[in-house]
């Protein structure tokens, strides 16, 4: 989160977002295949710090994170005493010296930055060579597909325009130095609960808080209705973008020597 996105008083609604939101386990299970090995970690805009908590834990490894909101840095703490947790913003130079990371992610961070450029310089600045950069956000498709969208279609124009397109993302990591640049996709489908009503109930997802009100109770109601006619399959689609900062190594190409062979009865070649 950062102090570029007005919209939202995430000091504000700290709570009730660390109560209500919470880490899928099929993209944990997806990060973890891929990183497999770190030794210090870092979540740029890392909320409650959920996904931070449990990938360090995985990785056996040592969770850094910042995020924009004191009241969400104190929840943070709250939950994850054993990480090491400060405010900070995505958009100012980041508060760690350089190579200090082996990985370095956000989950849900870049539909709230005025700029991709900062976050990703910085980025490649704290990690160390052959550290992975990793930015999990919503395609255009994913918008499309969800359920909330399906169920408040006001919030699909309204996350096209605060979602950054794949490539603008990213060329971003291409001009902050990034190589090796591919995205993945996870996509989950869960049987829509109590849990999940509750989420839209108490506005968990930002989305929800710029539609009229409405357009929210219309929603609610059509969740209501059919939670009541029986089983309601939900669909979530995340889509992963990797990077990895690669070590520039200047060197001398290898000099060719000659054999000193001479084909004197030809010497065509």
């Amino acid at each position: 989160m950062s102090r570029n996105d007005k919209a939202f008083p995430f000091d504000q609604i700290a709570q009730t977002y660390a109560q209500f939101r919470y880490p899928n386990e099929k993209l944990i299970e997806h990060i973890f295949k891929r990183v497999r090995y770190a030794n210090n970690i870092l979540e740029v805009g890392c909320g409650p710090a959920d996904y931070l908590s449990i990938l360090s834990e995985l990785l056996n490894a040592r969770g850094y994170g910042f995020d924009i909101s004191q009241n969400m840095i104190k929840e943070a703490r709250q939950k994850n005493p054993s990480l090491e947790l400060i405010v900070g913003d995505a958009q100012e130079p980041f508060p760690y010296g350089d190579n200090s990371f082996d990985f370095v992610f956000n989950i849900n961070l870049v539909h709230y930055l005025s700029e991709l450029d900062t976050l990703f310089r910085e980025s490649y600045r704290v990690l160390t060579y052959d550290g992975n950069v990793l930015t999990v956000t919503d395609s255009c498709q994913d918008i499309e597909d969800r359920t909330l969208t399906h169920y408040f279609p006001e919030v699909l124009e309204i996350d096209r325009k605060r979602y950054p397109g794949n490539s603008a993302i990213m060329n971003a990591m291409k001009r902050a130095g990034f190589e090796g640049i591919y995205t993945t996709k996870v996509k989950t489908n869960f049987e829509f609960k109590n849990q999940h009503y509750e989420q839209y109930r108490e506005k968990a997802y930002s989305a929800l808080r710029l539609i009229s009100d409405e357009a929210f109770e219309r929603g609610m109601k059509r969740i209501e209705n059919d939670m009541a006619g029986g089983l309601v399959i939900g669909k979530k689609s995340y889509t992963q973008i990797w990077g990895i900062k690669v070590e520039r190594r200047e060197f001398d190409l290898p000099t060719i020597f000659s054999t000193g062979y001479r084909n004197e009865g030809n010497n065509s070649f």
